[in-house]
């Protein structure tokens, strides 16, 4: 069972198509972004074909292409009813991860399937529908339906809804006698909250403050009634699950946050205060930067003249001179960051205590390092067009060796420390 995003977007090979005609029609339909002739094909194999499972799980995501979160959650969970484990296999593994994830969108967990190449790595995901069940008893997750693995990444992404969900992937974790990537606690402690927490009052850094909002509050501050910290104009606001920029806005005075209300039907918010992080040219620049066992690797970068900046709209496809920028930034962080920005950099691995991670941030004028998000789900892949992106493949590739090395490593570790405890145990005897 493997991702219709994935397969068609990634570089697929001939000799790596699939055996079912159907699914093969479904994934060039993917391939040229045509999602409604590919929800029509993998319809009818869910009715009709002996792949249905496989067809549902490419129905998740095809109906997140769609437009349509409840039918591809159903799909979804149509998938887990019967098994809670989906694996993606490899002709020669050299390792094999049990990835820890929860229902949910594309941004629910960490999308390792993009990042670590079939060619090499087995890859089994462990989908925890119930995680109350799994707090009382980890190791009934399963189901009874064992995968090998060698090593357990829990993907979770920071979210309140996942609460319980990483705190069960904790208690499973410690369970399986394998190494563990990332820890469930510490994932939850990267909320946007709690990562302005997690690296204030550290040197080089401007850490926009994070606070949480009722509606209700913030209609008291539309009618000039309160006197919050919160309340100093500018403002910058975002529904509390909010991601990739959705219903985030700056409001600039009372008046605006009546009119943000109005079009907002969200009850709970962040508000931070707005940072004018423009570069002297009056563009605004967005580093994305991913941490693989404590080093930094560059991953893109989005210039746009706008403040409110992320890497779609920021066009970079249509300007030539941006995409030269974002090429030296990925070849060497060093040629975008003054040394005060790399200086907070080399602090941020050890106060957030993950081993894999992302940040968003970007360089004030005088040098300082400004972290806008913490996030454990952001997704690294190769699928943008070479011609026009020549530099990103060697930047992803170099995410995904780092990652992959990371894994083998804690897993050799560990069968050292098992065959010395044998030992050990041999002589106590």
């Amino acid at each position: 069972m493997d991702s219709i995003v994935y397969s068609a977007l990634g570089r697929r090979k001939s000799d790596a198509r699939p055996r079912n005609p159907l699914l093969n029609q479904a994934l060039d339909y993917a391939a040229a972004e045509n999602w409604a002739s590919a929800y029509a094909v993998l319809q009818q194999m869910a009715e009709t074909s002996a792949d249905q499972r496989c067809a549902r799980f490419m129905l998740w995501e095809v109906c997140q292409a769609l437009g349509h979160p409840d039918v591809a959650f159903a799909n979804l969970q149509a998938v887990l009813q019967d098994n809670p484990v989906t694996s993606r296999a490899s002709a020669a593994p050299r390792r094999r991860v049990l990835m820890l994830a929860v229902p949910g969108d594309f941004q629910a967990n960490l999308p390792l399937g993009a990042l670590l190449d079939a060619a090499d790595t087995e890859l089994h995901t462990l989908w925890l529908s119930d995680p109350e069940s799994a707090l009382v008893d980890p190791l009934s997750a399963f189901c009874g339906r064992w995968p090998q693995f060698d090593c357990v990444f829990i993907s979770i992404a920071e979210d309140p809804r996942h609460d319980r969900a990483l705190l069960a992937a904790d208690r499973l974790a410690a369970q399986l006698s394998v190494p563990v990537i990332n820890n469930g606690a510490q994932i939850a402690a990267v909320s946007r909250a709690g990562a302005a927490r997690l690296l204030q009052n550290l040197p080089n850094f401007v850490v926009p403050s994070q606070t949480l909002v009722g509606r209700s509050m913030l209609a008291g501050l539309a009618d000039g009634c309160s006197a919050d910290a919160y309340a100093a104009f500018p403002i910058i606001i975002r529904p509390s699950r909010s991601h990739a920029g959705r219903d985030l806005a700056r409001l600039d005075d009372a008046e605006a946050v009546r009119v943000y209300l109005d079009g907002v039907g969200d009850d709970v918010f962040y508000v931070a205060p707005f940072v004018d992080y423009r570069s002297a040219d009056g563009f605004w620049r967005k580093y994305r930067i991913i941490f693989v066992d404590g080093h930094p690797f560059p991953y893109h970068l989005a210039i746009h003249d706008d403040w409110a900046v992320w890497y779609y709209n920021a066009r970079m496809d249509l300007d030539p001179w941006k995409r030269h920028e974002e090429a030296r930034f990925v070849e060497d962080i060093g040629n975008a960051f003054p040394a005060p920005a790399l200086a907070a950099l080399r602090t941020v691995a050890d106060r957030v205590g993950l081993d894999y991670f992302g940040i968003d941030c970007a360089v004030m004028p005088g040098g300082r390092l400004v972290v806008f998000e913490i996030e454990t789900g952001m997704i690294v892949h190769d699928w943008d067009p070479p011609a026009l992106y020549p530099y990103k493949p060697a930047c992803a590739r170099a995410i995904a060796r780092a990652t992959e090395t990371m894994i083998d490593e804690r897993v050799a570790a560990h069968s050292i420390a098992n065959v010395s405890c044998s030992i050990g145990a041999v002589r106590s005897a």
